[in-house]
């Protein structure tokens, strides 16, 4: 309690309010009596501060989780930094081999950079440092003991992942690197980790499903494709903040995750298929036609969980601590470096991960489309896929109390009286502007048609006769009596609306005391009674 101050202000035209709510981009919207209404919040934590600039009543259930994260927001003294640890190529390049295109930044990289800070690690990295919020590990592959210690022992210490496993990467098929000599694995593979999280994954499967099942143009025409998945809001869960208002994802040959056998987690399905999808070999989509991908998909009558979130106490996969360095070949074994934080075998509290099965969902591919407009590229979302990660690297970037907020349910309780006498205002004023409208599209007419009579004459003036003169002059007196007459009426309904807002305030407030006074006094008076009777 006394942490938060709160300061209620109603912006008046031409007000200091008003000014104020403007210089913090508050807007308002314009009720239909014509009345502007300011409905948004301003959280300054010192100097810092931000802002809501409209309560949407389509995110009710999630009010107290803005609020709490713009609280969270302007608390923070520095920018949030992400991490990324990733066997793919997001930030482009030259090309590797004279001849080759070169490769481009993800433009889900550019819009996460201008949000947060973020932070490309190396794929040998040791220690995740203490500054990183979230770390993204998108598509680990070939990770070794050190690297997968060091996620082990953020994810100890307190650090959130968002986890993004493919079963068979197209953008790692594209990479110039695997387009020479044998086959590449396609596969992420995080060897340890996944069973000490109670991941349950099989590298080996790809998820299908007919009922979101995507077109795709083909040697043999227009096909729909049930590995590429068109997913709408429907397998979304939508009481939650990380996936609400999303409407349409795409996810290309991703796989799917359980909870691991005997695994105490807490598992949090937020992205599910539907009961007619099944799964393939991943191996079978590099060798054969889609028709007979099609043919072999088979449904399974299960949901498959394509997005979680796991949470739980964590422990170590590394019982014993740090493994030792392995060596480079034709190099001396540098001297171990000291971890920072000491070796924890569990985790202090409990934790969360979120995993993904999907990676090419962020290639720009699947993602985005590029224009050109005047030598420029301008890049459009085709999806919600970029808003989905961005939701998820605020959601887990913020405090504990942020993550335990979920929907507190959608509530309607309107005052009926206060809309009945808005619906009847507006019905009046509609009335009232209908008649002055059509008086108004008369007169034009009769002006339109005497200027084509005069126009036919060859007379190049103008000259209105002094009827026509009268009647204009009488309708624009009519037209300010109106307009006169709907200000008073406007002016009246806000004081009735405000005067019952006054009146329900103070029932509100002294209803339950006097209920229950009355209800003690009916009470005392009984039990005198009885005992005058005993």
């Amino acid at each position: 309690g006394g942490k938060v101050t709160l300061e209620v202000f109603d912006p008046k035209p031409d007000s200091d309010e008003e000014d104020w709510a403007q210089k913090y981009g508050i807007s308002p919207i314009t009720l239909p009596s014509g009345t502007p209404v300011y409905f948004g919040a301003v959280v300054m934590v010192l100097d810092q501060e931000v802002a809501l600039p409209f309560f949407d009543p389509r995110r009710e259930r999630f009010l107290e989780y803005d609020l709490t994260l713009a609280i969270h927001k302007a608390s923070l003294t520095q920018a949030e930094k992400v991490g990324i640890l990733s066997a793919l190529n997001l930030q482009g390049g030259p090309p590797l081999m004279q001849g080759q295109p070169p490769s481009e930044k993800w433009a889900f990289l550019t819009e996460l950079e201008k949000i947060v800070n973020v932070e490309i690690l190396d794929v040998g990295v040791e220690e995740i440092a203490e500054d990183i919020s979230v770390l993204l590990v998108i598509h680990p592959k070939g990770f070794v003991d050190r690297t997968r210690y060091a996620l082990d022992q953020y994810v100890l210490h307190g650090g959130r992942i968002i986890l993004l496993l493919d079963s068979n990467s197209r953008a790692d098929a594209m990479s110039p690197m695997n387009r020479m000599g044998r086959p590449p694995i396609l596969q992420s593979r995080l060897p340890g980790l996944l069973d000490a999280w109670s991941i349950g994954y099989e590298p080996e499967e790809v998820v299908g499903d007919f009922q979101y099942a995507t077109e795709v143009n083909t040697q043999a025409g227009v096909l729909r494709f049930p590995i590429w998945l068109s997913l709408t809001s429907a397998a979304l869960v939508q009481d939650h903040p990380l996936t609400t208002q999303l409407e349409s994802l795409l996810f290309v040959e991703g796989g799917s995750v359980t909870k691991a056998e005997g695994s105490s987690a807490e598992v949090t399905p937020l992205l599910t298929t539907t009961k007619d999808s099944g799964t393939l070999n991943a191996t079978f989509l590099r060798s054969m036609q889609p028709q007979q991908l099609i043919r072999d998909l088979k449904p399974d009558e299960q949901e498959h969980i394509l997005m979680a979130l796991f949470t739980d106490t964590f422990k170590t996969a590394f019982p014993e601590g740090r493994p030792p360095k392995e060596p480079t070949e034709g190099e001396d074994t540098a001297p171990d470096t000291p971890m920072k934080r000491e070796h924890l075998a569990e985790a202090k509290q409990r934790n969360s991960i979120l995993v993904i099965t999907d990676t090419d969902f962020l290639s720009d591919s699947f993602s985005v489309q590029k224009l050109s407009f005047l030598g420029k590229t301008i890049v459009q979302p085709t999806n919600d896929n970029l808003n989905l990660m961005l939701n998820a690297v605020e959601y887990l970037s913020g405090s504990e109390a942020l993550m335990s907020i979920r929907s507190r349910g959608q509530f309607s309780r309107p005052f009926t009286r206060l809309l009945a006498m808005q619906r009847d205002a507006q019905i009046k004023y509609q009335a009232e502007e209908q008649l002055l409208l059509a008086k108004l599209e008369e007169v034009q007419k009769r002006l339109s048609s005497l200027q084509q009579r005069i126009g036919k004459s060859g007379r190049k003036e103008v000259i209105l006769p002094p009827e026509v003169q009268e009647e204009i002059h009488k309708f624009r007196d009519e037209e300010r009596q109106t307009r006169r007459k709907l200000r008073e009426v406007r002016k009246i309904l806000r004081q009735d609306i405000e005067s019952l807002g006054h009146t329900l305030f103070v029932l509100n407030l002294l209803a339950i005391p006097f209920l229950v006074g009355v209800f003690g006094i009916i009470s005392y008076q009984r039990r005198i009674s009885g005992r005058r009777r005993a």
